[in-house]
C-alpha cells in the first residue's frame, strides 16, 4: 500500500474489514452511543470506506489519490475503552492472515474474560 498502485490492495484490505465488521465491533469497546451515523461518525451496523470520508468506518487520506495510493487507513470504529493489543490482532488476524484466522480462540477468551470481569467483585484502589 506504500508503493504506486496501492488501490488493488486497498480494495482487498477493505473488503476483508467489511466481511468480519460485526466481530471487529464486539471487540471495539462500547460503541451503542457513538456509532450513530451522526456528528462524522458510522453507522454502528453499517460498513463503509472513502477517501477523505471522516463519516466512514475507514477513512483513507485524500491525498492518496493523487499521490497514486501510496497510502495507509485509518479504522474510526474502536471506542476509548478497547484492549489494544485485542484490536491490534484482530486487524493483523483479519487484514494479513490468508484464510489461516486464528481469532476464534482470542475472540471466545475476550468474551469470557468481559462477562467474568462484569460480575467480578474487585476492589478499588
Amino acid at each position: 500500500m506504500r508503493e504506486q498502485g496501492g488501490l488493488p490492495l486497498l480494495e482487498s484490505l477493505m473488503d476483508k474489514l467489511s466481511k468480519k465488521h460485526a466481530m471487529h465491533l464486539e471487540l471495539y469497546g462500547d460503541n451503542s452511543k457513538r456509532l450513530s451515523g451522526e456528528f462524522e461518525t458510522s453507522k454502528f451496523d453499517t460498513f463503509s470506506w472513502g477517501f477523505g470520508d471522516r463519516g466512514a468506518s475507514v477513512r483513507v487520506p485524500t491525498i492518496s489519490v493523487t499521490e497514486g495510493y501510496k497510502t495507509y487507513f485509518e479504522d474510526r470504529r474502536p471506542a476509548s475503552d478497547i484492549d489494544p493489543y485485542v484490536v491490534g490482532a484482530l486487524m493483523i488476524d483479519t487484514t494479513l492472515t490468508e484464510g489461516k484466522s486464528q481469532m476464534e480462540e482470542l475472540y471466545l477468551t475476550y468474551n469470557n474474560w468481559k462477562a467474568w470481569r462484569k460480575d467480578a467483585e474487585i476492589p478499588s484502589q
